[in-house]
């Protein structure tokens, strides 16, 4: 399994708690280009086509309930990951860099421990998510 690989993997297999070995030498921006893209499929499966802002403030609810640390996590961060997934790219605007990481370190879980992702389905999300990184650096 290669470093990014690992990042994805262990960024759905539970949250904030990626391997800081593969973190140091893979360096901060490579890490954010992963997280980016394990959130962007991982909503994208969530919601087949672009949710209304009530569907993602109602989604941000359920997940403030599901996860009680996710209360870090400002709707305003979830629409601007939501629309950063559906290719929006609105302005995150009043939204700190810290914030939107928070909620890359988040969100590939909490979407994912909804499917139940285990064995070939978790292998199939992780391909969606390297292919979407590596075709986007060609």
């Amino acid at each position: 399994m290669n470093d990014d690989e690992q990042i994805v993997r262990s960024a759905v297999a539970a949250p904030a708690q990626l391997p800081e070995d593969v973190m140091d030498r893979l360096g901060d921006e490579r890490v954010t280009v992963l997280l980016s893209a394990a959130t962007a499929v991982a909503l994208q499966r969530r919601f087949p086509s672009e949710p209304s802002r009530e569907r993602v403030l109602e989604f941000t609810d359920a997940l403030h309930a599901r996860f009680p640390a996710a209360s870090l996590i400002q709707p305003a961060v979830v629409e601007a990951l939501v629309g950063f997934a559906f290719g929006r790219g609105r302005s995150a605007e009043g939204v700190s860099a810290d914030d939107l990481r928070t909620g890359l370190l988040v969100l590939p879980y909490a979407v994912a421990s909804e499917e139940d992702l285990e064995g070939e389905a978790l292998d199939g999300f992780v391909t969606e998510v390297l292919q979407s990184v590596y075709a986007s650096e060609e």
